[in-house]
């Protein structure tokens, strides 16, 4: 699942749990267009993207042992990924874009009933096609493929210099981080489990019996 319909897919979440729905949009630009905007919209934005270096230490190979046929010959053996998988952090904005002064009140109840589902639903699990609560049955088969969304508390002078780069006055916001944990879905092949190791140390030339030091096999 790519990160659009991973998005369009916790839009719909958010609007089924919480009775708000929220307009995926760059809240940078939406003054340019507001035909669609009701008076107390919620705008829902990234505002920034990067990659989750605490999960990037992974493993090659699948944890799991699998016997496959090499060379006529049943081994057990683990697959190699082609690559560790990359994880991602978005910060994403929700944004009470309030259009009336005589809205502002509807604005902000409708930016704390999003606040309240996601304090209650912060982690989802998905797969190629469907993004699922926590709290739905059927988990097992993807419970890898993960979204946990976090609160994030920012200062006065953060929250001064993230509207400043934004190029708007200050709207009330709450700001998350939602971190995409995926699992490693490319393999190349099945490598063999080495379960022993046989050397032979020699002193000069290895054709020559006589300069044989030492050989053995270790498991």
């Amino acid at each position: 699942m790519t990160i659009t319909e991973i998005l369009q897919k916790l839009s719909v979440k958010i609007k089924e749990g919480s009775g708000i729905e929220s307009i995926i949009a760059n809240i940078a630009t939406v003054h340019d267009d507001e035909s669609n905007l009701d008076k107390s919209s919620v705008i829902f934005s990234i505002v920034n993207i990067e990659e989750d270096k605490t999960s990037k230490n992974q493993s090659l190979y699948n944890k799991e042992i699998i016997t496959v046929p090499i060379e006529g010959v049943n081994v057990d053996a683990r697959e190699k990924y082609k690559k560790p998988a990359q994880n991602l952090v978005l910060s994403i904005l929700f944004t009470s874009y309030i259009k009336s002064i005589d809205q502002y009140l509807d604005g902000i109840s409708k930016l704390e009933q999003i606040i309240r589902y996601l304090q209650n639903n912060n982690v989802f699990y998905f797969n190629s096609d469907e993004l699922f609560e926590q709290t739905e049955s059927h988990l097992d088969e993807i419970e890898d493929n993960k979204l946990i969304i976090d609160m994030i508390t920012l200062k006065t002078d953060q929250l001064n210099q993230m509207w400043s780069y934004l190029g708007s006055k200050y709207m009330p916001s709450v700001l998350y981080t939602m971190r995409i944990i995926r699992i490693q879905n490319e393999t190349v092949t099945a490598k063999p489990i080495i379960k022993e190791v046989k050397t032979q140390l020699w002193n000069n030339n290895k054709s020559d019996a006589a300069g044989e030091l030492e050989s053995g096999t270790y498991k």
